[in-house]
């Protein structure tokens, strides 16, 4: 029985975020709404995708997104670092580095997921972290030997939060360009017309979904393959086609 797939949005980048939403958006549009029963989302959804191109928009006229983009990654990249550093130490001969490492964990698994935050929101979240680890678990930290990759993640996020600040001034009179805010809301909705689309299959049957779920999936497949030739760059893809939209 067909369903709509699941899709990981944190490893997109905006332009294609938001590629993939107008693409769907544009398909809801020739469905219609009524006939796949989300009425209750349809417009809000519509809006979410459009204050969400609007938001990209500012952001690509800012001549500090690319300072932003590269800030983020690089605080993204030293977070997981230090999360896979930890769990290696959970493996550790030692006994007393396994606990310590498990009492980190304990509280990097309070975070969740924080690719799926607005940007200031990450910022909140590392800082309130970090100075957690700093003040109630430097000694499980420095045990592991996590303290100098700790500082490092400090100063990353410390550095996006003036990176960001600086953009935000400069935007402070046009509409908000946090793109991170508006994928959020966009996914949020979608999410929920996924839902209850794949709900209505199990009760109508496919007929009168088929063809929006075998169009959505067919964005979700190639998104997908597009991000996996950006990981995997040495391999052959012959599909490189943007679909159609």
């Amino acid at each position: 029985m067909k369903k709509i797939n699941g899709v990981d949005f944190s490893h997109f980048k905006n332009n294609e975020h938001g590629q993939f939403h107008t693409a769907v958006r544009n398909e809801l549009i020739t469905e219609t709404a009524q006939k796949l029963g989300v009425i209750k989302f349809s417009q809000s959804y519509v809006d979410a995708v459009t204050a969400e191109l609007a938001a990209i928009e500012v952001e690509q006229g800012s001549q500090h997104t690319k300072t932003i983009e590269d800030s983020d990654m690089f605080r993204d990249q030293l977070y997981s670092s230090f999360v896979l550093y930890t769990k290696s130490c959970m493996k550790s001969y030692d006994p007393a580095i396994q606990d310590a490492a498990n009492r980190i964990m304990r509280i990097i698994n309070q975070v969740g997921n924080m690719r799926e935050q607005p940007y200031n929101h990450e910022s909140e979240t590392l800082t309130s972290l970090v100075n957690q680890l700093e003040n109630n678990y430097a000694a499980d930290v420095a045990l592991c030997n996590g303290t100098l990759l700790l500082t490092k993640l400090k100063e990353a996020n410390n550095s996006f939060i003036t990176d960001f600040g600086t953009r935000t001034s400069e935007v402070a009179l046009r509409i908000s360009g946090d793109v991170r805010a508006a994928r959020v809301i966009t996914d949020g909705l979608f999410k929920n017309i996924c839902y209850i689309i794949n709900a209505q299959v199990l009760l109508n049957g496919e007929a009168d979904y088929s063809t929006f779920i075998d169009k959505v999936n067919y964005q979700i497949d190639y998104y997908k393959a597009t991000i996996n030739r950006r990981r995997n760059p040495g391999k052959d893809d012959k599909d490189d086609n943007t679909p159609t939209t």
